[in-house]
């Protein structure tokens, strides 16, 4: 019986450490101005159910845009709307219109993936070309340890026109199973940036890092880098951040609640023989 109480705590512990969930994938949808856009919700409707769209533009908190409850729909924007199976639909995309959407099931749990809208202006004329690489696919750590996630950004001028005003930014997105897909922090420069000694259209390469002290199991997830400048979104390929237990100190404290079961059961037939043992 206790052989058997052991082997379970083990496969439990086992079972908690190799089932964690994997983290969703952001997804970006580009569109033109004056176009209609339709998002998916993965969320399933339901009467008795609150669901939600949510959009966060680049550098601001996420702002309800559609909002359902028991007695009915609320729109905050009149471009915006939701069929039957609460997709929402984007009429006569803006610029503004450019943003991070996601909706959700309810109040604390079903967030769907996050999908990104990519507004272009075709009447703008690019003249830099610019690229976004992540450097590792996948990183893990274990609980407690710093991790600092990079990309490597290259821009590069097309002709001989003037390049767009105006700094580049660099922004950091989450999706993972603790929270919806979302912009995690505004990146910052690290480092110095490198200039090509050749043309002007030589290329300039910049690394951007996010550090991540003390991670805990909430921060697991596939990280996206994106560069905002010259009017457009260029998103990198993801980092996904594992983050694992060390099982070698989990053996040992299930090891040792195992003991503290094994003491308590002695404990309980001591006290149940003495009750029963008759009195002379």
């Amino acid at each position: 019986m206790l052989a058997r109480l052991f082997a379970m705590i083990l496969l439990i512990e086992a079972l908690q450490i190799e089932t964690q969930e994997v983290p969703r994938w952001i997804s970006v949808k580009t569109a033109e101005l004056g176009d209609t856009v339709s998002l998916d919700c993965a969320a399933l409707p339901d009467d008795r159910e609150k669901l939600y769209w949510y959009k966060q533009s680049l550098g601001y908190v996420p702002q309800t845009v559609v909002a359902k409850t028991y007695e009915k729909t609320t729109f905050f924007h009149l471009r915006f709307t939701v069929g039957l199976d609460f997709n929402l639909t984007i009429r006569n995309v803006t610029k503004s219109d450019e943003a991070n959407y996601f909706c959700q099931q309810g109040i604390f749990n079903s967030w769907n993936k996050g999908t990104f809208v990519s507004v272009k202006d075709p009447n703008d004329q690019r003249f830099v070309s610019q690229t976004v690489v992540q450097q590792p696919v996948s990183a893990s750590a274990q609980l407690g340890d710093p991790v600092a996630l990079q990309c490597s950004i290259t821009s590069q001028r097309t002709d001989h026109s003037n390049q767009c005003q105006g700094e580049p930014s660099v922004y950091w997105f989450r999706s993972g199973p603790s929270h919806p897909a979302a912009i995690y922090m505004n990146g910052n420069r690290s480092g110095e940036c490198q200039n090509s000694s050749g043309p002007p259209s030589a290329p300039q390469s910049s690394v951007y890092t996010l550090p991540k002290n003390n991670v805990d199991s909430s921060d697991a997830g596939t990280y996206y880098c994106a560069l905002a400048a010259c009017g457009e979104v260029v998103f990198g390929s993801g980092t996904i951040l594992d983050i694992t237990d060390n099982f070698l100190v989990i053996l040992v404290h299930r090891m040792m609640l195992a003991c503290c079961l094994l003491v308590i059961l002695i404990l309980i037939l001591i006290i149940h023989y003495s009750v029963r043992k008759p009195i002379p």
